[in-house]
């Protein structure tokens, strides 16, 4: 149960701040004409989403190892 509560706090930390990327993400959804030419700028920004939050998770993970190991 922890663990859940843990996962839905950090999923509203990363949704809610609106930060210069979010924001531009967002110009850029309303600005194209299509949801096509939007689609790069989309899955650009979830693959670095993803990609820091696995570095993220990996880090803590292996401090609190090598801490308590």
């Amino acid at each position: 149960m922890e663990a859940i509560f843990h996962g839905i706090l950090l999923a509203f930390g990363l949704i809610l701040p609106l930060g210069a990327q979010n924001v531009f993400v967002f110009n850029q959804g309303a600005v194209q004409p299509t949801y096509v030419r939007a689609l790069p700028i989309i899955l650009t920004a979830a693959l670095c989403d993803t990609y820091l939050i696995i570095l993220a998770v990996l880090g803590v993970q292996s401090l609190y190892f090598h801490l308590h190991g």
